[in-house]
């Protein structure tokens, strides 16, 4: 196999299963650094834990015994000062194999002047959860992955739209409609709603939870939730997964309005038959 070596530049904002041959579990492993605190390195655990628990395996076609450990490297650090931009999230390395575009490795940044607010008023582990789905590939890889093409605002992978039919009871879409607005890191790589998550957007699930509330759209609120049709998500781009509809903990609106940045992601190269 010829090795692949590439360059990708992602912008993101700062997060059905079956038996196959090659399926296994999925490891996340963190590597702290900076000014994170025991308790603050919990909470990134706890995070860990759930998308372990989510992200069940890999797809029939992807070979898992050629694909290490998940890497993230988390670090606390001095940014902007409080209530400016409070951290940043992606993959800076990702796996070429098996019809898919994998994270391997990713960043993750959050301001140390505003994590002891955020673990103080619950909201920590809600922030954590969504960038980590985004170093996981959520909004970053879906057009690599061919789900999404830039610009067009319409998410197209079957298995989330599946959802977004059923459990959002949109039975006549052809596609999930993606932000456009709030800017870079924000529009493209995240579930539409109302601009700054302002009003409900009448679109509810079976348990009439509004789609604002959901935890991948661009702007988090309270009563915050991860949808089947998100976990679903995952499943198109590599995955495989246990759907189960879960609340995830307390959060403040507009907390991710400021979690953007620009980072490079390298294709690893694959150096075992698919």
């Amino acid at each position: 196999m010829t090795p692949i070596f590439k360059h990708l530049r992602a912008c993101v904002f700062v997060l059905l299963s079956g038996l196959s041959q090659y399926a296994s579990a999925i490891y996340i492993d963190i590597n702290f650094s900076g000014s994170l605190s025991t308790s603050q390195q919990a909470v990134f655990t706890q995070a860990e834990q759930f998308w372990e628990n989510t992200l069940t395996g890999y797809q029939p076609s992807i070979n898992a015994n050629a694909l290490s450990n998940i890497v993230i490297n988390a670090k606390g650090e001095a940014i902007d000062g409080a209530g400016g931009i409070l951290g940043s999230a992606g993959p800076t390395y990702i796996w070429d194999i098996g019809g898919y575009i994998l994270s391997s490795e990713g960043d993750m940044r959050f301001d140390t002047a505003d994590l002891a607010n955020l673990e103080n008023n619950g909201t920590l582990e809600s922030v954590i959860r969504h960038e980590m789905a985004h170093v996981l590939g959520f909004g970053v890889l879906w057009e690599l992955n061919g789900v999404y093409v830039e610009g067009s605002g319409q998410y197209t992978g079957a298995n989330a739209l599946s959802l977004w039919q059923t459990e959002f009871g949109q039975s006549n879409a052809t596609y999930i409609p993606i932000e456009a607005g709030g800017g870079p890191g924000t529009a493209e790589a995240h579930w539409d709603e109302v601009n700054f998550g302002s009003a409900a957007t009448g679109i509810l699930d079976e348990d009439n939870n509004d789609l604002r509330d959901e935890l991948m759209t661009g702007w988090l609120n309270s009563n915050a939730f991860i949808s089947d049709m998100t976990i679903a998500s995952f499943v198109d781009i590599g995955y495989e997964v246990a759907l189960s509809e879960v609340p995830v903990p307390a959060a403040a609106y507009l907390f991710l309005s400021a979690l953007a940045s620009l980072f490079y992601a390298k294709r690893k190269t694959n150096v075992l038959p698919l």
